[in-house]
């Protein structure tokens, strides 16, 4: 079930996929504390947190926008379908808020998923994060 959640329910998920090895600070973003931040998050029926992502307005080259970080889904339940319901809970909820573009820094592995939710690919590749991994400027216009 797709839920609203708060941020330190979603950190200790975050941290296992996207940070692993890292501190678990790198897993609280500072975007976490914008008043119009929201958390969702999928379940399993006992609780488990198996999927989350975190969404917030931040303009794109000057066009208002809504970000998307930390999205990350447990390894057990990745190509089941639960990350793309999740992204679309998140843009739906966007949407409710009068936003008309959504966008992230995507890893380069996973631009299959974004292309078959509707994304474009922006910029050219590039190295961010940590560990310096491949990403893309992925967005998606939604009016």
């Amino acid at each position: 079930m797709i839920e609203e959640v708060t941020r330190d329910e979603v950190v200790p998920l975050r941290h296992e996929v996207l940070r692993t090895g890292l501190p678990i600070e790198t897993a609280r973003y500072p975007e976490d504390d914008s008043p119009q931040v929201f958390h969702l998050a999928d379940r399993e029926p006992d609780g488990t947190i198996i999927a989350c992502v975190s969404f917030f307005p931040e303009d794109l080259g000057g066009e208002p926008g809504w970000r998307f970080r930390g999205m990350a889904t447990r390894e057990s339940r990745r190509n089941t379908g639960v990350g793309g319901r999740l992204l679309e809970a998140g843009v739906d909820e966007v949407v409710k808020r009068g936003g008309t573009l959504v966008w992230c820094n995507g890893r380069s592995a996973a631009s299959a998923f974004y292309l078959r939710h509707g994304f474009k690919i922006i910029s050219d590749e590039y190295v961010s994060g940590p560990r310096l991994i491949p990403h893309y400027l992925f967005a998606r216009s939604l009016g």
